[in-house]
């Protein structure tokens, strides 16, 4: 089974475009795992770093919760602050208000008639009096003072709102506030004074202004649940959270979750707020785990704010889909885009495939167009290039071919036998000096030198000095031929003389000096070959004082020297001797070599040609 599948994987990865596509996934797949761990790092991170902004902000809102809280209660304080220091309010709980009673008796002789109209006269003092304090705070439903010592109540409405001696007897908030070790206000939202209507209901003790200690009465607020509510719906700022206040026995609550207000008597929760106020921590309450944070407020009083962790727990599992669903969508993307670049990249290698096989079969002529400007558009632009150079070098080859079997005729045709050319010369040197022909006689052993030391056993490279040697033997040979018509001098720096130069490659320049500039002299020629150092240079000099040559016999003759290709019209043009000097040097010397030519036609008439060559190049072939 394993072995029928690695066939399987080995047949199916043969094919190109499927190569491409698995190195193009590999190259996709693996760096993606990297960036997977990555983004799961930076998703934790930024999930942290949600979750301390939600701390942050529940901190905030119970910062801001507290302060309109506070504000409330203080409002409360303030207000039953003043009630219980008015004068009356103190005189008639105190029961120290005598001057009315007095006057009352000298018109109200029957005693019990008298009572009733004192208990009107207080109640219609103490409902004005509350009545003014009603109506200038605002959301206040009712206020009521309830005397102490003989339980009669004080009571201003803006509604048809009764307090009977049911509720006061059935009032825990009125018990507690009454305990000896209760203090400040107290307060309940389900106490038997608010009759379960929307209000918050507040009591707090009247003491004696004359003694301190004493508790007179009581003063009891009912103020509208839309304050508290409208601070609760103010900072439920993710709409999912949970506001709670407990007093400073947490033996009365109230909570706020989004819908109602509702309220209860014992612990809002089956643990003390006092250990875990001031810090965050995660409660359960409503059947729902919320992550509260409790701080104490003035009075010691206890506010609960909390977001539920459920809510939490969404928000950060939104942050993952979002971030795995982006980097799905985006390694989804990947692959498409591997998919249709391994088809476009594998059609364009196999156009530039087919091409090279094609060319590889000796079908020349064969190109590729490839769009674009990429890298397989630069291939293939090279693959024409290359293939129009193997079409031109091959072109080449062909004329060389050519002219190699021209010059092997040629070869041919030109070449005689040594010995009999050797003995020949001598046969006519000897016949020379029989009939006393001496300047015959000279020329024929000038001759048979030269033509020795031409063969020179088969070397094509000799030394300067015997280069040297050759052309002053030739140019001795051509004095006699021209009659004495020119001159000659040859001198050359014994440092430079051992340096190997090509063989025969200055007789042709001489020759030409002869030939094309003193022959056609009507006054005495010279010519004049010097060899010598020239900086890192050695540099050999052939100058004549000839005819010259024209502008349009230097151009052709420099045009010459520049052509790289032997055709029969080189061959066959008056230049054929230079131009073979510049190729065997070059051949020789490469771009250490370098040949140039003045010459003029106005007096002084003549022509230089220097053969400049690096002196390290020439060393380098001595050592060869």
């Amino acid at each position: 089974m394993l072995n029928w599948a690695l066939r399987f994987v080995t047949r199916w990865y043969r094919n190109l475009s499927r190569r491409i596509f698995v190195k193009l996934i590999l190259l996709i797949v693996i760096p993606n795992l990297l960036l997977l761990v990555i983004i799961n790092q930076l998703m934790n991170r930024q999930i942290q770093q949600k979750l301390s902004e939600m701390d942050n902000t529940l901190y905030v809102l119970e910062h801001a919760t507290s302060r309109e809280l506070r504000g409330l209660f203080g409002d409360v304080t303030t207000l039953t602050n003043q009630i219980l220091i008015e004068p009356e309010v103190q005189q008639i709980l105190s029961g120290t208000r005598e001057g009315t009673a007095a006057y009352q008796k000298e018109y109200y002789p029957d005693a019990n008639e008298l009572v009733r109209r004192e208990k009107y006269m207080k109640q219609d003092i103490l409902r004005g009096i509350l009545s003014r304090y009603r109506l200038v705070w605002n959301n206040i439903f009712s206020i009521a003072i309830l005397a102490a010592d003989d339980g009669e109540l004080y009571l201003n409405t803006s509604e048809n709102y009764q307090i009977t001696s049911e509720d006061l007897k059935g009032s825990l908030l009125l018990k507690e506030v009454a305990s000896p070790d209760h203090t400040g206000l107290a307060w309940s939202v389900n106490d038997a004074l608010t009759k379960k209507t929307d209000m918050i209901t507040f009591a707090r003790r009247i003491y004696g202004v004359g003694d301190p200690q004493r508790v007179i009465g009581y003063v009891l607020v009912n103020l509208s649940l839309n304050a508290v509510r409208g601070s609760f719906e103010t900072y439920n700022y993710y709409g999912q959270m949970i506001f709670g206040l407990a007093d400073q026995r947490e033996s009365t609550w109230m909570i706020y979750d989004r819908k109602n207000i509702i309220g209860g008597q014992g612990r809002l929760l089956p643990y003390s707020l006092k250990d875990l106020s001031s810090r965050l921590t995660e409660v359960d309450l409503n059947g729902r785990t919320w992550r509260a944070v409790v701080m104490p407020m003035e009075k010691d009083d206890y506010l609960f704010i909390g977001l539920d962790a459920e809510y939490i727990r969404r928000a950060s599992a939104d942050i993952r889909s979002q971030l795995y669903f982006g980097y799905a969508f985006f390694l989804a993307l990947a692959f498409l885009i591997s998919l249709l670049g391994a088809k476009i990249l594998t059609e364009r290698l196999g156009k530039l495939n087919k091409a090279m096989r094609t060319l590889g079969q000796k079908q020349w002529g064969t190109r590729i167009e490839l769009k674009g400007s990429d890298e397989i558009r630069v291939i293939g632009d090279t693959f024409n290039s290359m293939a129009t150079h193997i079409e031109e070098l091959l072109e080449n080859l062909k004329e060389q071919q050519s002219l190699k079997r021209l010059f092997e005729l040629r070869v041919l045709e030109y070449q005689i036998n040594p010995h009999f050319l050797y003995n020949t010369l001598d046969t006519i040197n000897w016949m020379a000096l029989e009939n006393n022909q001496t300047r015959i006689s000279q020329m024929v052993n000038g001759l048979s030198k030269l033509f020795r030391m031409i063969l020179s056993k088969g070397r094509e490279v000799i030394s300067l000095q015997e280069e040297f040697e050759m052309i002053r033997i030739y140019l001795n040979i051509q004095k006699i031929r021209f009659e004495d018509r020119f001159d000659y001098s040859v001198e050359l720096d014994a440092d430079v003389s051992r340096y190997p130069i090509c063989k025969l490659v200055l007789q042709p320049i001489v020759e030409n000096a002869i030939v094309h500039g003193i022959r056609r002299l009507r006054g005495p020629g010279f010519i004049r070959l010097t060899g010598g150092r020239a900086g890192e240079h050695v540099l050999l000099e052939i100058s004549d004082n000839g005819v010259g040559m024209t502008a349009e016999q230097i151009r052709k003759q420099t045009g010459l020297l520049g052509a790289d290709i032997w055709g029969n019209d080189v061959i066959a043009s008056s230049g054929y001797g230079m131009k073979n000097v510049d190729s065997r040097l070059k051949l020789l010397f490469g771009e250490d070599y370098r040949m140039t030519l003045e010459s003029s036609t106005e007096p002084p008439t003549g022509t230089t040609i220097r053969i400049t060559i690096e002196e390290s190049a020439m060393l380098g072939k001595l050592g060869e």
